[in-house]
């Protein structure tokens, strides 16, 4: 665990008074410009607007559940007033003129955003390297990968920037920086987060998500975005202090590197010993995943950036240009619908499984962090994917480390069942730290 104060205990001292907005924001800038140099999470710094805005909180009344806490968003979110690229040298002239709701959520209970945070050029892709902007590095080891594409929302977590970040994922873009930085990363369920506001990469796929130190931290910071109070009563009637059923991904954990592997099974052992019940699953439809994912995004990626691509091919990285010229090609759309029929059919066998278990697990991704530069970062979506294409709830906790770099524990639950993922995000953690 972080030495740096949690979201949660953050937010009580600054609501007991026992300090103010403007130091809090003051020492996490102060930590940006120490930081920024080393990591490179950031492709903005609201410097001087962040210092206003937490002036005006200190007189504030009442107080937000997110009162003078900074928090920082990726590059792909829109802030109105200012230039929201995606990591994107082609989108350097777009300038919202309104807040993402998810940024407006956030503003109205009282966060500062200080920052706009690196990431892959679009979203596209999970290593953190982008051309235009630097590669993030991860705050666990300089020179490798935090993990992304939402790189530099987990990395300004992990090493104290801020309380929190938001970021997207697609296919496991919230969940690997996550988990390869050692912090939080959860998915929500789909719609439960909107994506107006978002630039995209796929209008199936995407999700907004949260990065944060602690399970609870998610929680409450979910809490301020979307009151669960009113979300609860989707969960059903299930006892939510009932014992867990929870399905262990038969051949995740076989795909995983040795230490990835140990760390699950140590993880198994403290889920078993406060209480939950450990069922062997077998889903080798699962396995698709990676190339429903590419089916999927690749055509739609495409539709999307067209235009952009057409004005100013220059500002677009040549990965990432190869990737649009993927989706283009001449029978992209015809399989990108075969691929959300077999999503559906996929989703639909899920559904049964989900008459047995509860929640399932697996490790978040098959190997810690590589070196910037490394061969076959695709190999990082393998577990994280299929869940982007049912739109099931997905978290990622810390586990372990393997070598002295992080890796994750990926918790997935039923539609619409987020707060059952994050109750047993908050056991583990509890049990793994205590």
């Amino acid at each position: 665990m972080h030495g740096f104060p949690t979201l949660v205990d953050l937010a009580h001292e600054l609501n007991c008074g026992a300090v103010r907005a403007r130091e809090v924001v003051e020492a996490s800038l102060e930590t940006i410009a120490a930081r920024q140099p080393v990591h490179n999470a950031f492709v903005e710094v609201h410097t001087t607007t962040s210092r206003s805005v937490a002036r005006d909180l200190d007189a504030a009344d009442p107080r937000g559940a997110l009162h003078g806490l900074p928090l920082a968003v990726k590059d792909n979110i829109d802030e109105a007033g200012t230039v929201c690229a995606a990591g994107c040298q082609a989108y350097d002239d777009r300038i919202p003129t309104s807040d993402a709701p998810v940024v407006a959520a956030l503003r109205a209970a009282g966060a500062v955003v200080v920052g706009r945070c690196n990431m892959n050029e679009l979203a596209d892709g999970v290593t953190g390297e982008n051309v235009h902007h630097g590669n993030v590095h991860n705050p666990a080891r300089r020179g490798f990968r935090a993990g992304g594409s939402s790189s530099g929302s987990a990395a300004a977590v992990a090493d104290g920037s801020v309380a929190a970040a938001l970021g997207t994922d697609t296919g496991g873009s919230v969940r690997i920086p996550a988990a390869l930085c050692g912090v939080v990363g959860f998915k929500p369920s789909a719609g439960l987060l909107p994506t107006e506001g978002t630039l995209p990469l796929s209008t199936s796929l995407d999700h907004v998500g949260l990065l944060t130190r602690t399970t609870l931290d998610a929680v409450a910071l979910l809490d301020a975005l979307v009151p669960l109070g009113l979300y609860a009563p989707q969960l059903g009637d299930r006892d939510p202090g009932a014992t867990p059923r929870i399905g262990v991904l038969e051949g995740f954990g076989d795909q995983a590197d040795g230490g990835t592997g140990r760390c699950l099974e140590e993880s198994l052992r403290i889920l078993e010993r406060n209480g939950a019940q450990l069922r062997p699953v077998s889903i080798p439809e699962l396995s698709e995943g990676l190339g429903l994912l590419a089916r999927i995004y690749g055509p739609e990626a495409a539709e999307i950036h067209r235009p952009r691509l057409a004005s100013r091919p220059d500002g677009f990285g040549a990965e990432v240009r190869r990737d649009l010229a993927r989706g283009s090609r001449e029978g992209a759309a015809e399989r990108r619908l075969a691929a959300l029929a077999r999503r559906d059919q996929i989703r639909t066998l899920l559904g049964r499984v989900a008459a047995d278990v509860d929640l399932l697990v697996s490790p978040t991704t098959p190997l810690p962090a590589t070196p910037h530069g490394a061969p076959d970062p695709h190999r990082y979506l393998a577990f994280t994917c299929p869940f982007n294409l049912t739109g099931q709830p997905a978290l990622s906790v810390p586990m372990g480390e393997v070598g002295g770099l992080p890796v994750g524990l990926q918790i997935v639950g039923r539609p619409g069942e987020d707060l059952a993922v994050l109750r047993a995000g908050v056991v583990f953690q509890r049990a793994l730290s205590g």
